[in-house]
């Protein structure tokens, strides 16, 4: 490998981008139409539906990607999103709450969350998988609970067209990607508390010596992954018009993926909020392509899974060549 092409990989957002765009290149020569036809995978509607679906994925990535940096691991996000969406849906339709007020109390649903995960960590000092793990199960089990096998269809009360502050429900999702992308990149780049989270996932002993609250650092991010996670959830049920108890089953998984394909070291100190949301991409596209290709859409599954793995040990070698 040339001495160029080491060099784009060792900056991870640019590697990842470069296999989203060549993953997009590739579909858009296979999927390409005989006879000059309308391309079904390259064409501005198709592109909009890759961005909004992945953004529900990206927005929580964000917050994820931080929790993974610090050291962590957030198992939680697909839960918290579904229990947002049936506290919405209840206060919104059952209680009669304003939507903004359902919209709050949807939110105050990954301050508990992520406050609950938060004190498991560092106060009862529980692993991160085992304490985001249970808390999955009570946002999962509580969804259940307040739904009874229900859901609740909140698009029947929406008014059509709806355009909050005039911008299309369609481009809210990847518009609100976009700006948190890009504060959170900064801030974990430039201020003092974002480049404490790598401190602390790198050496969280050393970190402590340096003076950093590691209990404060780690507090705040779990806070931030749920509360970004409820976001998301926020949004899916105002695009989606449903909240219910099985939402966004499995997309936990998909997030941490995402986080790991665009360069998070799953043993912490190594990540980025950019690279979290171009992995959300490469794997939105392979969703929305896949089921365009005949008898390809029962290998959805094995082949994100394989395209993680390969990522991933090609990263780990060139990793250790570099050391």
């Amino acid at each position: 490998m040339s001495a160029a092409w080491k060099a784009v990989w060792r900056t991870r957002e640019l590697s990842t981008l470069f296999i989203l765009l060549a993953e997009i290149a590739f579909f858009a020569w296979y999927l390409w139409p005989e006879g000059g036809g309308r391309h079904p995978f390259v064409n501005g509607e198709n592109g909009l539906l890759i961005l909004k679906y992945s953004a529900i994925y990206g927005i929580a990535a964000v917050g994820a990607s931080m929790v993974i940096i610090s050291g962590g691991v957030d198992l939680a996000p697909g839960a918290v999103i579904a229990l947002t969406s049936v506290v919405l849906g209840h206060q919104y339709l059952e209680a009669q709450w304003s939507l903004p007020a359902s919209i709050l109390a949807g939110l105050g649903v990954g301050v508990l969350a992520g406050a609950l995960s938060a004190a498991l960590v560092v106060l009862v000092r529980l692993p991160p998988f085992i304490a985001t793990l249970g808390v999955m199960g009570i946002t999962r089990g509580l969804a259940y609970i307040v739904t009874e096998g229900r859901f609740f269809d909140v698009s029947a009360r929406i008014p059509p067209n709806w355009a909050p502050l005039g911008v299309p429900l369609d481009w809210i999702a990847p518009i609100v990607m976009v700006v948190l992308t890009v504060v959170f990149q900064l801030f974990m780049r430039h201020v003092q508390a974002g480049r404490a989270v790598f401190a602390v996932g790198g050496n969280e002993t050393a970190a402590r010596y340096t003076g950093i609250q590691v209990g404060r650092i780690k507090t705040m991010v779990y806070l931030v992954s749920a509360v970004l996670a409820s976001l998301s959830g926020v949004i899916l049920i105002l695009g989606q018009g449903q909240g219910k108890a099985d939402l966004a089953t499995g997309y936990e998984l998909d997030i941490i993926a995402s986080a790991v394909v665009g360069g998070a070291s799953l043993s912490g100190g190594r990540g980025s909020v950019v690279g979290a949301v171009l992995g959300t991409l490469i794997f939105g596209v392979l969703r929305n392509a896949l089921p365009q290709i005949p008898g390809a859409t029962f290998y959805d599954r094995l082949i994100v899974g394989l395209v993680v793995v390969t990522i991933v040990v090609v990263d780990q070698i060139l990793a250790r060549r570099q050391g």
